[in-house]
């Protein structure tokens, strides 16, 4: 038996945090507990139109990541659970569309970029429906009327203008960026990074979790 947090736990410190766990938040410089862990994740919910089987395996990604507090190599453990869960949500869904879309006989079955790729050129998934996006989105509106008010303060020839940021109007131009293609680009890759060994180690789990829930309660019927 050690002491070392990453081998395997005695008896008496099971349920003790890992020693790798912040005492208090950035942020705030507020106390953490493992209820701040808890609420952080039992906020992120797959609607009930999902198949039970994979809000099940969900729920295990979700245990994985509130369990971390105690077993911080759990992070990337529940990041691959939940890659996992998202490969299984897509294969369900679309995985005998995807072959009968192929004019030619697969090898094999569609893997997690082909069936991503699916769901993105056929519309069940939408950019404006992803949280990162609308974000994205309201910044780009922020900043344009930052800089139109700008650019009036110099035409008019003034030495000051008040700017409310929270008066502004979403266009077109603010719309104009494809978080898709960063999804298509991005998560085949860190799905196979974690799946075919890796020793990386970070607590950045939650919102990749966020995402994931996302695009399956996009692609499911509510």
């Amino acid at each position: 038996m050690s002491d070392h947090p990453d081998f395997l736990r005695s008896p008496e410190d099971v349920c003790k945090p890992d020693s790798r766990i912040p005492a208090t938040s950035f942020l705030t410089n507020q106390p953490i507990t493992v209820k701040d862990q808890h609420d952080a994740i039992a906020e992120i919910v797959l609607h009930k139109g999902v198949p039970d089987d994979i809000r099940i395996q969900f729920e295990t990604a979700k245990n994985l990541y509130l369990y971390a507090w105690f077993v911080y190599r759990f992070y990337p453990v529940a990041k691959l659970h939940a890659y996992t869960c998202l490969e299984l949500a897509l294969r369900e869904r679309f995985e005998l569309e995807v072959i009968a879309s192929r004019k030619k006989k697969l090898k094999s079955k569609p893997g997690l970029s082909a069936l991503l790729s699916y769901a993105v050129e056929n519309s069940h998934l939408k950019n404006e429906n992803f949280k990162v996006w609308q974000h994205r989105t309201e910044m780009n509106a922020q900043q344009r009327t930052r800089i139109e008010a700008i650019e009036q303060m110099r035409r008019l020839n003034l030495t000051e203008i008040v700017i409310d940021n929270a008066k502004y109007e979403i266009k077109d131009e603010d719309r104009n960026h494809d978080y898709l293609a960063t999804i298509l680009e991005t998560m085949p890759a860190l799905r196979n990074h974690y799946a075919h060994g890796a020793t990386s180690l970070d607590s950045q789990a939650l919102d990749m979790i966020k995402l994931v829930a996302e695009i399956i309660n996009q692609i499911y019927p509510a």
